[in-house]
């Protein structure tokens, strides 16, 4: 084989190693290399030149490429009912098919980008789009086809509308004098304008106009001399002139017809029915705000109502003074004044408290004052006498103010907190830091499961909540069942290996691992991998020998 040379010679009776076949599979593995092994090139040792392309695997392909050496030929063969048949060939200066009118270059749905010719394209047929497909060119109009399979070329085309419009004459007639023609090929038509009219041509076009120095026209502005008109329409008189109206006509414009006054003055007018134009307007909501037009009655009434209808409904009839004001109107303007009254001042701008009311943050004397005091303190927090003498009375309980800073309290049935009395307090924070402060006695059952005691709270402290929490699965004393394990795993008290796992594996069976320096089930998946690897390389060596 070419690029392989043989490694070994092995007889009957030889031991073949792993070396030999090692040797000659690396052999056959550079023959065949991509980079380096034989090119098939048809130099020594590198193979003969490959003459056929063709299908994988058959030995007979039908699909191929064949090098047609004797003729300088490449065929290309296509499977066609089972035979190979070649569809066309290249060689030099043409690609040519094998039978005419067989081949097909793309289809309808698969097509070729664009195309590019130096030289003659011969067709029987040329489709554009979706139209008729064009079979040949005519050269001679005089006769042509019915169908649109044909086109006509430039020189045919020329001739023939040269034949058309040669030697022709244009007919043509006026108001007067009767018809008249033109020989196309040998005259000149002129177009001319006759009183009042005046022509001009520019190009293609030949433009009539009136000459207003003869005709009068509808825009330009002229004087008419020593004219008549007979039932004229006059739209404006300008420029101060003065119109003669002839007997029997008392007016320009008519009573009952419609007409445009345009810059008039109407003095006193009288308009009925209705009004109409650009400076009247219906809107409703008034958006134009225009200081130079004018609203209709029903706009006006609209706007008015809803600006109405935001105003609170009621009509105020009078303001009546109330208890301590005077004052009130039921028309015009009304002014209510405000009275002061005991220990109130009644100003211009405002209303105060004068000195004889007692205030919240003000300092005052209570004179004969008797009720409830719910709390009544001073800077220092109690509750003291202004003499020595002074004594505050109330029916339950009483209390006896005495010797200046002294308070005594007589019985009480209800409200005061005794070191026996059981009491509820709502809203409180008890400093159990404060000096002298404790709290004894808590219950179990006045602990709720929202306080979360921390579990550094618990003995000296040493447990943390998550240490604590391991106790949580314990189905028994932890102790008793750390006492039940085997106490000490050494040299001299070794672990049983059936204790380890399922228990399956006896010690023996465990020992078996001694000496093992990776993973055992990775060392045996490489061994196979390499047993199989060498068998295939020695049927490799085989074949390779058989060739």
């Amino acid at each position: 084989m070419a690029g392989y040379i043989r490694q070994s010679s092995i007889s009957n009776g030889d031991i073949v190693t792993a070396t030999v076949f090692n040797n000659e599979y690396d052999a056959l593995a550079a023959a065949f290399s991509n980079s380096s092994g034989h090119k098939h090139d048809g130099t020594a040792a590198e193979g003969p030149v490959i003459a056929l392309i063709g299908d994988a695997g058959l030995s007979t392909p039908l699909n191929k490429i064949q090098i047609d050496t004797t003729n300088d030929e490449i065929g290309f063969y296509v499977d066609v009912a089972a035979s190979s048949v070649e569809q066309f060939k290249v060689l030099d200066g043409g690609i040519v098919p094998i039978i005419t009118n067989d081949i097909d270059l793309g289809t309808s749905s698969l097509q070729f980008k664009d195309a590019y010719f130096d030289g003659n394209v011969t067709l029987d047929g040329l489709t554009i789009g979706s139209a008729t497909s064009i079979t040949d060119v005519d050269t001679d109009l005089t006769s042509v086809s019915a169908s649109d399979d044909t086109v006509a070329s430039a020189k045919a085309i020329k001739t023939y509308v040269d034949a058309q419009v040669g030697g022709a004459d244009l007919d043509f007639s006026g108001n007067t004098g009767g018809s008249q023609s033109i020989d196309l090929d040998a005259q000149t038509l002129s177009l001319t304008g006759g009183t009042g009219i005046d022509t001009t041509g520019s190009a293609q076009t030949m433009t009539f106009a009136i000459d207003t120095a003869v005709v009068v026209d509808k825009t330009t502005v002229q004087t008419l001399t020593n004219k008549t008109l007979t039932t004229p329409t006059i739209a404006s008189i300008t420029n101060g002139g003065t119109v003669t109206i002839p007997s029997g006509t008392d007016t320009l414009v008519a009573k009952t017809s419609t007409d445009i006054l345009t810059n008039k003055t109407l003095t006193s007018p009288v308009i009925n029915t209705a009004i109409s134009g650009t400076a009247f307007l219906d809107e409703d909501n008034m958006s134009s705000n225009s200081a130079t037009k004018v609203a209709s009655q029903q706009s006006i009434k609209t706007y008015v109502d809803t600006q109405v209808a935001t105003i609170p409904v009621g009509d105020i009839t009078s303001v009546v003074a109330g208890t301590g004001m005077t004052g009130g109107a039921t028309t015009g303007v009304a002014t209510l004044n405000v009275i002061g009254g005991a220990g109130i001042t009644a100003n211009a701008d405002n209303i105060t408290i004068d000195g004889t009311v007692a205030t919240l943050d003000g300092i005052q004397t209570l004179t004969n004052k008797s009720g409830n005091i719910s709390q009544w303190t001073n800077d220092s927090g109690y509750l003291t006498a202004e003499t020595d003498s002074q004594t505050l009375s109330f029916s339950t309980p009483t209390l006896t103010i005495s010797n200046g800073n002294n308070v005594n309290l007589s019985t009480l049935t209800t409200g005061l907190i005794t070191a026996s009395s059981t009491d509820t307090f709502t809203n409180k924070t008890i400093d159990a830091d404060g000096t002298g402060n404790s709290i004894t006695n808590i219950e179990d059952a006045n602990i709720k499961a929202a306080a979360a005691i921390d579990a550094t709270k618990i003995a000296d402290g040493s447990v943390t909540s998550a240490e604590f929490q391991y106790i949580n699965t314990l189905s028994s004393n932890a102790q008793t069942q750390i006492d039940s394990k085997q106490a000490t795993i050494d040299s001299s008290a070794r672990l049983n290996a059936n204790l380890v796992g399922d228990g399956s594996v006896d010690n023996t069976e465990f020992g078996y691992i001694n000496g093992v320096t990776s993973a055992i089930q990775t060392q045996i998946n490489t061994a196979n991998a390499d047993i199989a690897t060498k068998a295939s390389a020695g049927f490799a060596v085989a074949m390779a020998i058989a060739l």
